[in-house]
């Protein structure tokens, strides 16, 4: 079923193909032939995949492969912006074959059958927070006649995917759990709770309402982020209040009182004595270079 359609098509039999579409009503059955990217500029989809349901909002994208089934449901009045990118696996595997960075170890080859079999993970990711998810998002501010789909479109999409799962594949690994059904249940619980503690890092937390978001109890979702991410929950959100408590003060429009509290500390003197551990620096010495 299609209302108000307007898609643009680009395809390369030999790699992939790209649509761009625009939609206010669209109700499909959605095999994934290849490795599949869905992500949504404007609006809301909603994925059904493997029987579990994703509601795609703004800036957030899906992945699966080829073993992946589902449905996609588009029903709103006004106009739904997103972007389906499709990759052969050869090119992925390609990618896989010689990608290097300078600045870690080299390259997993068991991503390569990862990707490509069902023990991937398909799930949906917040942009901001990927390699991939920012890459995606800047495509947003061009004109689509502007892009060139060649090659080096689909391997720059291929290199930001690897850079995303290595330590996604690794994770997979670490949970303590014979079945890999169960295992991707698992990290798709605790990935959750991770984007909710980076979506509201600087409130007040707890343990128990970080782990009713992530569907698990609180024991189970404390043990699992410890072992994925090698850090407790209460210290990754200190973590990420720190780093932004420093990107404030160097943007130089809020002093070291107004970066403590909307930062989420209880006072200045706890900030500025947690920030000088961190950074080897007080916040007011920051403020002054």
């Amino acid at each position: 079923m299609f209302s108000q359609e307007a898609l643009i098509k680009h395809e390369n039999k030999n790699i992939g193909t790209v649509v761009f579409s625009m939609l206010t009503q669209y109700h499909a059955n959605m095999p994934f032939k290849n490795f599949a990217i869905k992500y949504v500029w404007e609006g809301v989809e909603t994925y059904q995949v493997n029987g579990k349901n994703y509601i795609l909002q703004k800036d957030q994208y899906l992945l699966a492969n080829q073993y992946a089934e589902g449905s996609i449901l588009i029903d709103s009045k006004r106009p739904v912006k997103g972007i389906c990118i499709d990759i052969k696996h050869s090119i992925l595997s390609e990618a896989l074959a010689s990608f290097r960075r300078p600045d870690t170890e080299y390259v997993d080859l068991n991503l390569d059958t990862f990707f490509a079999t069902d023990c991937f993970v398909e799930n949906q990711y917040q942009a901001k927070s990927t390699h991939l998810g920012l890459f995606l998002n800047s495509l947003g501010n061009k004109i689509i006649e502007e892009i060139t789909f060649t090659e080096d479109f689909y391997y720059t999409i291929c290199e930001k995917l690897i850079q995303d799962h290595i330590p996604i594949y690794k994770q997979l690994q670490i949970i303590p759990t014979i079945k890999y059904d169960t295992k991707k249940h698992l990290f798709r619980c605790v990935y959750r709770g991770k984007e909710f503690i980076d979506s509201h890092f600087t409130e007040n937390l707890s343990i128990e309402q970080i782990a009713q978001e992530a569907s698990l109890s609180q024991y189970h979702f404390f043990r699992l982020f410890k072992n994925i991410y090698q850090q407790t929950p209460y210290q990754y959100i200190h973590q990420k209040r720190l780093l932004f408590a420093k990107q404030a003060l160097e943007s130089g429009h809020y002093s070291v009182s107004d970066v403590a509290i909307i930062a989420g500390f209880p006072d200045i003197y706890t900030f500025s004595k947690a920030f000088k551990k961190m950074y080897k620096i007080t916040p007011s010495t920051l403020i002054k270079l």
